[in-house]
């Protein structure tokens, strides 16, 4: 009876929503709610059906939040909470504890915001074969140390942030000093910008630089621990296209490993998500799939980006109506129809700049398999790589006959080069 819709009822989502992530609760009758990032107004579609939107800066106190959500629930019951967002991970624990719904433990919240303490957890349960060598810092003169244990490449990445912001790769001394000291004074603007008070050098973490192809996989958890794995989806990023940026340009279901490779990170993400010990939650695992098997990168405790639109036109496969039913208990059941090759792509410029448009639009519609496109920014905003705290600005949707018609219309974009006028 938990899947059964009360009167009245409302599924709470946070933050902000995508095109593609909610139209199927719309469909199925389920009342969705938002609560809006006053901060990102125009983080929300066009055409949507949400029966109420409450915007609040998710910079305030949990105590204002909880503030709004008892005002909520004076006129609705809410019996699920949804999040598909990074930064309000600690905001959905908060929420769903108040409300006397499943949430993740503290200590899970701990590592799934905290990349080094992540890392930690897998090398603590898994082994260090789960995940490359990795160390953190906050000071310059112990570089020369790390790179001993190491090695070149390397990574630096934030130890707190999601969609490859800040990301670079450093093959030698000189690169990894300046990138070192960039990076720093960029995650202090930019945590100065988001309203995170943290007076402290900002830390880093330097990983062990993977060489092999990217992939992710979404894991929905019940809250006595029963894990259920969605579809393999293969990731390009900016690295693949050979810049210095790890945007993820691509994400595209079925993916071509084989058989045997994906039971191999079908376990390795369920050893990830259990020594993370989440529970109750939908965990988005990537990983790279080296020579010598799959190594994790990191997991988060919500949805992947796009993974709802991916896996829905794909495989028929809701995600995100799994995760509203997860919220209420209910065991995960979804079969999945035969593959319809789909990617969700987004170029990004290759330097900063103001948008402008795209330099041929009708190059990119004309192409076999596109099937749909949408803008998250308007004339006049600024836009530019990744690696400089810049989020996707174009989102490019496109439906193939065949896998190889797939790759073929990818490669026309990926010749494109910068497309931003």
């Amino acid at each position: 009876m938990k899947n059964e819709i009360i009167p009245n009822s409302l599924c709470l989502v946070l933050g902000g929503a995508r095109y593609g992530e909610f139209e199927t609760l719309f469909k199925q009758g389920i009342s969705v709610g938002l609560i809006l990032d006053s901060n990102s107004i125009n983080n929300i579609p066009v055409d949507h059906q949400f029966v109420l939107i409450e915007k609040f800066d998710f910079r305030k106190s949990n105590e204002a939040l909880n503030i709004l959500i008892n005002t909520i629930s004076k006129k609705w019951h809410i019996d699920a909470v949804l999040n598909t967002r990074e930064a309000y991970v600690p905001h959905h624990r908060v929420i769903a504890q108040t409300l006397g719904l499943p949430f993740i433990s503290e200590e899970s919240l701990q590592c799934v915001t905290n990349k080094t303490k992540m890392h930690e957890a897998f090398v603590r349960h898994i082994g260090e074969h789960s995940t490359a060598l990795f160390e953190k810092t906050r000071f310059q003169n112990e570089l020369e140390q790390i790179v001993e244990k190491i090695g070149f490449p390397l990574i630096l990445k934030p130890t707190n942030l999601a969609a490859s912001l800040f990301v670079s790769q450093c093959h030698h001394f000189e690169e990894l000093n300046a990138a070192f000291s960039n990076m720093q004074s960029c995650l202090s603007a930019h945590y100065q910008k988001i309203g995170v008070s943290d007076d402290a050098v900002p830390e880093i973490q330097i990983e062990e630089f993977l060489e092999g192809s990217l992939h992710s996989q979404d894991l929905i958890i019940s809250e006595d621990g029963r894990i259920y794995a969605t579809p393999i989806v293969d990731v390009i990023t900016g690295k693949d296209l050979g810049l210095n940026d790890f945007h993820h340009f691509y994400r595209g279901c079925p993916t071509k490993l084989i058989e045997a490779q994906q039971e191999m990170a079908n376990s390795l993400t369920k050893k990830g998500a259990q020594a993370l010990g989440l529970r109750a939650c939908v965990a988005h695992t990537e990983f790279i799939f080296t020579a010598h098997g799959p190594r994790l990168l990191e997991i988060a405790a919500r949805p992947g980006a796009h993974r709802n639109r991916v896996l829905e036109m794909t495989y028929d496969l809701p995600l995100n109506v799994l995760y509203y039913q997860n919220q209420k208990g209910c065991i995960a059941d979804f079969s999945l129809i035969a593959p319809r090759p789909f990617a969700i792509v987004t170029p990004f410029p290759l330097i900063k700049k103001e948008f402008l448009g795209l330099k041929d639009i009708d190059a990119i519609q004309n192409l076999n398999s596109y099937h749909h496109h949408e803008f998250r920014v308007k004339i006049g905003d600024m836009i530019g790589p990744a690696r400089e705290g810049f989020y996707s600005c174009f989102v490019l949707e496109l439906l193939a006959t065949s896998h190889e018609a797939l790759w073929d219309d990818i490669q026309v974009i990926k010749n494109m080069g910068d497309i931003y006028k």
